[in-house]
């Protein structure tokens, strides 16, 4: 139990010292975000009106383009907002049929309407045309970030959505499909009383070694192996007062229990297929993470039931989701079989 303690507790150790032209603090006026009003409901409903022509043929250039963006609240209302929208990320937004997004709010609207000025989130969009697979990809990795918060508050909320998109230049057009948004770095600062830092080549000592390890660990646990802290490759690194700096992922796209059309096995790291777990954090034995797997233990029924209580993911996906995690439950019962399956593989 002391060790659990221990791991849950920040690094002691004196805060890394960063440039401050390397840090991004903020500081809003309002603790209401739009992300926070959205946040009531299990799904909201949102509608995005822009040219969507525009939209996909220019993703190249990633520039903002005006669109109309409104949600409807928990009593029913709907509430409207001027945005403007674009493009993001690199390898999905020239792979998907439809990119993922970025928005921007006029920032005195929002201040207007009670709001703090937080005016940017992320929208995770459907990859892929056909409706029941985008549904399945949307709502597998919206699970993997609910799994992720279950294990620390050092992670990106999200909210699930129902998008109606409709075409500016064709009022006939109308296409509905399931997203979530994802807050955006400034809100993660906020929120968490951090600064991120956008500084690479980050150093195994300049990390705080609770956090890096349940990052890392909970990575194996899904399975992925699409990120690499030195190269802030989809993650972000949070500096708070009280220790190193503290990895939170995003993007799990790549992962096992998301099983993406379009991932590929990482072969750098010995991944032979997606889906197989390799261990990329810096502990070099299970003795190491000892705290952090009997923190993941006592985090499994818990994890269990997020996945079994997520009624709008089939009964089949939740199943095979289920099972995946058990097997790395398996794997983590004892520190022998620990040490065995994340640090004695032959590749």
């Amino acid at each position: 139990m002391l060790a659990i303690l221990a791991l849950v507790s920040f690094n002691s150790c004196a805060a890394t010292s960063l440039m401050e032209d390397d840090l991004t603090g903020y500081k809003p006026h309002s603790d209401q975000s739009l992300l926070t009003l959205m946040n009531h409901q299990s799904v909201v409903e949102l509608t995005i009106v822009t040219e969507l022509d525009s939209l996909l043929q220019k993703r190249k250039k990633v520039e903002y383009q005006p669109a109309d963006f409104s949600y409807i609240d928990e009593k029913g209302v709907s509430h409207n907002f001027f945005a403007k929208v674009k493009p993001r990320g690199k390898f999905r937004r020239m792979t998907c049929d439809f990119p993922p997004l970025k928005l921007k709010f006029d920032k005195k609207a929002l201040e207007a309407a009670g709001m703090s000025d937080m005016n940017e989130l992320k929208l995770v969009t459907h990859c892929v045309d056909d409706k029941d697979v985008s549904k399945g990809l949307v709502l597998r990795e919206y699970l993997a970030y609910k799994l992720y918060n279950e294990m620390t508050p050092n992670s990106f909320r999200v909210q699930l959505a129902k998008i109606n998109y409709l075409d500016k230049n064709n009022p006939a057009y109308r296409l509905t499909r399931y997203g979530f948004l994802i807050e955006d770095e400034e809100e993660l600062s906020w929120r968490t009383n951090g600064v991120v830092s956008k500084a690479m080549g980050t150093k195994a000592e300049q990390l705080s070694p609770s956090h890096e390890k349940i990052a890392s660990v909970f990575q194996y646990m899904i399975g992925n192996t699409d990120w690499n802290v030195e190269m802030l490759r989809n993650t972000e690194l949070l500096q708070k007062k009280e220790g190193g700096l503290i990895p939170v992922p995003y993007d799990f796209d790549f992962a096992g229990i998301v099983g993406a059309p379009y991932a590929r096995p990482n072969v750098d790291v010995g991944q032979k297929r997606v889906g197989e777990r390799v261990f990329m954090g810096h502990s070099t034995s299970a003795q190491e993470l000892y705290a952090t797997l009997s923190y993941f233990r006592t985090k499994k029924a818990k994890l269990i039931s997020i996945v079994n209580d997520f009624t709008l993911l089939d009964v089949a996906s939740r199943q095979l989701i289920i099972e995946y995690l058990e097997g790395f439950f398996k794997e983590i019962e004892t520190q022998d079989l620990a040490q065995k399956a994340m640090f004695e593989k032959s590749f």
